[in-house]
């Protein structure tokens, strides 16, 4: 686990390949929060280059993500529309259309309820719940 206001040479690393977890501080209250491996390299190699600390960058990228979000040429409204289908994606501007785009891949790495229950209970009966390495799997997530 990375305290995300440390400063150390330490703050920036992961110890775990899939997911970590951080401590992010809003006022006196510490929240955790997961942040895969590959969106922590994107943060630390932007905070040091930005000369930020990793807290820093994050509340600077939330800052802009806010701000892009009240834009007058940006609307969630109609992101929303177009991940529940309600709205053709054409009809997006492209910096919703790229909103879109990361919401839809977020959506199909969850998966759904229906898809989470299916696989634990076909892993509780000691079935495959997956592919690895072209073999069925009783394990399910990634390879390790």
């Amino acid at each position: 686990m990375v305290n995300i206001g440390d400063q150390g040479p330490d703050a920036r690393k992961s110890s775990r390949l899939d997911k970590i977890a951080l401590w992010c501080h809003f006022d006196t209250m510490a929240k955790t929060i997961k942040i895969d491996d590959e969106l922590m390299e994107v943060i630390g190699r932007e905070a040091e280059m930005m000369s930020r600390s990793l807290a820093g960058q994050v509340r600077h990228w939330v800052r802009i993500g806010m701000s892009i979000e009240k834009s007058r040429f940006f609307d969630q409204a109609r992101i929303v529309e177009a991940l529940s289908g309600k709205l053709s994606p054409d009809a997006l501007t492209a910096g919703e259309q790229e909103a879109y785009i990361d919401g839809l891949f977020g959506a199909a790495r969850a998966g759904t309820s229906a898809q989470r229950n299916l696989f634990a209970k076909r892993k509780a009966e000691g079935l495959g719940v997956g592919l690895r390495d072209g073999e069925i799997s009783k394990e399910s997530g990634p390879a390790g």
